[in-house]
Parts: C-alpha cells; sequence; structure tokens
C-alpha cells in the first residue's frame, strides 16, 4: 500500500470502537498508513482524541483527527465517552450514545464523498459500528471490518463450523454464563453484540484481523469460513518503538514518569 505518486495515493477513514484498547491501535494502523503517503480520516469524539498520544512528526500531515460529539444520554456521566469512564453497569448505555454517532457520521460521509478531491477510498470499520458499514455501502466506498484477533472471532461465533469450535478458547461455564448477556441481551440499546456484528460484516467487502498465521497457525486458516469474508492479516500493530515514550505533552521533552518508574524498576531485577 505504498503511495509512490500522487494517483495512488488512497484517502482511507478510520473508526475505532470507543475503547483505548481499540483506538490506540488503530491509531498506530493510521500512523502506518499515513507513513506510506496515504490520507487517513480518524474518526471518533472529541475527549478521546483529545487523549491520544501525540502523532508522529512523518505521519501527522497525513493524518486528520476528525471529532465527532457524542450525544447526551441520561444517565451517563458527562465526558463517559471511553469505556474507561463508564462504569460496568451503565455499557449499555454507552452503545446507545455510540449509536448516536450515526447521523453525524453519515454527515461526514456524505461531505467526503461530495467531491472526488475527498472521496474515500476505504472505510475501516470496528466490530460494533453497523452505521459505518452502512453509510460506506450508501455512498458505495468499500468497508472492512476490523476485529481484534483470529481467536476472539472464533469466541465471539454460536453457529460456527465445529472444526472451527474445536480450536475455540474453552472458558469455564462460570465465565461463559457472566460473558453471555454481552452477546444476547439487548439492554438499553436495543441491540446486541452479535448483531451489530452481522449487521456489520454483511456491508463489508472484507475483513481485517489483528493477527497473523504465525501466531494463530491453527485458527487463523478458520478466519474466512467463520466471518465468510477474504481476510487480511495486520499483525499485532504494536506501538512502534518511539510510541511508548512519547513525550510528555506537559514535561518538555521528558519520558513520561511510568516509564521511567518501570525502566528502573527493570533494572534493579537484571541487577538482583
Amino acid at each position: 500500500m505504498d503511495a509512490g505518486s500522487q494517483s495512488s495515493q488512497l484517502h482511507i477513514v478510520v473508526v475505532p470502537w470507543l475503547a483505548f484498547d481499540h483506538l490506540l491501535p488503530y491509531l498506530e494502523l493510521s500512523e502506518r498508513l499515513a507513513e506510506r503517503g496515504h490520507r487517513v480520516s480518524y474518526v471518533s469524539t472529541p475527549r478521546n482524541l483529545a487523549r491520544l498520544p501525540t502523532l508522529r512528526p512523518a505521519a501527522a500531515p497525513r493524518v486528520d483527527l476528525v471529532a465527532l460529539p457524542l450525544p447526551r444520554v441520561d444517565g451517563l456521566p458527562d465526558g463517559a465517552e471511553s469505556t474507561n469512564d463508564v462504569p460496568v453497569d451503565q455499557r449499555e448505555l454507552h452503545f446507545k450514545a455510540f449509536d448516536g454517532l450515526a447521523a453525524p457520521f453519515a454527515e461526514f460521509m456524505a461531505a467526503a464523498c461530495a467531491d472526488d478531491a475527498t472521496r474515500p477510498h476505504w472505510v475501516i470499520a470496528d466490530c460494533f459500528h453497523h452505521w459505518v458499514a452502512a453509510a460506506a455501502f450508501e455512498h458505495k466506498v468499500p468497508c472492512v471490518i476490523l476485529l481484534p484477533t483470529a481467536a476472539l472471532i472464533a469466541t465471539a461465533h454460536r453457529d460456527q463450523p465445529t472444526e472451527a469450535r474445536a480450536v475455540t478458547h474453552t472458558r469455564p461455564r462460570y465465565e461463559e454464563e457472566e460473558v453471555a448477556p454481552i452477546y444476547d441481551d439487548h439492554g438499553a440499546s436495543g441491540m446486541s453484540i452479535v448483531q451489530r456484528f452481522y449487521l456489520t460484516k454483511e456491508k463489508c467487502a472484507l475483513a481485517a484481523i489483528r493477527s497473523f498465521v504465525e501466531w494463530e497457525p491453527e485458527s487463523f486458516r478458520l478466519v474466512p469460513t467463520v466471518i465468510g469474508l477474504p481476510v487480511v492479516p495486520l499483525g499485532l500493530l504494536p506501538p512502534s518503538p518511539d510510541g511508548g515514550r512519547r513525550a510528555d505533552p506537559t514535561n518538555g521533552s521528558a519520558e513520561h514518569a511510568t516509564v521511567r518508574w518501570l525502566d528502573a524498576h527493570l533494572r534493579v531485577r537484571l541487577c538482583t
């Protein structure tokens, strides 16, 4: 996907779920795409965007952070834009607020597609983003469903083939009972995670997975069958070498205190 010329440069819209274990890997993907010469529109809410690490200088000119305001939902704390801000018993309200981003995202897509110079070539949607995939489909922009790992795909589907079930990670029954409502209960948002996944998938041209064959040799080869889409492996998308040590903007060029603490304790362990 190197963009060697202006004509080969792509405009890619990336829309992660509102959790930092999604926001950060998607940001890493966005930076890598930008460093290859592509333009990226990274879409999230204002507070989440403000809490992201500073973009790498080589990527920053080609990454546009697009802020969509999260609608207010009764019962959800003010400023609760990421899952870090939301108590477990209010997660369904968070999904309800999240679904309120559908209209502003549709407006963003309509404006972007109105001009050939800004029209996206691809949209990369997280697994819950059925309204992102629907907006892309409406404007005839191919959409990719991106999921965290191939193993997660196997565990998330109850109707998968027998062969796929054989490599699914086994959970104790009490864990299955605890997790089941996440997949089966519609709750305040009116839609389960499984429904969200299927609605997203049916509007997508392919899937991308934070995995690769060497890491999950048994389960990865089953993913195209389980998903029903061609699958592109992205690797694990760890932070780039400078990603974990970006300067704290409130402390000049000094390393973050957490990194210094970890370094000090690692040196102690190595010396004892």
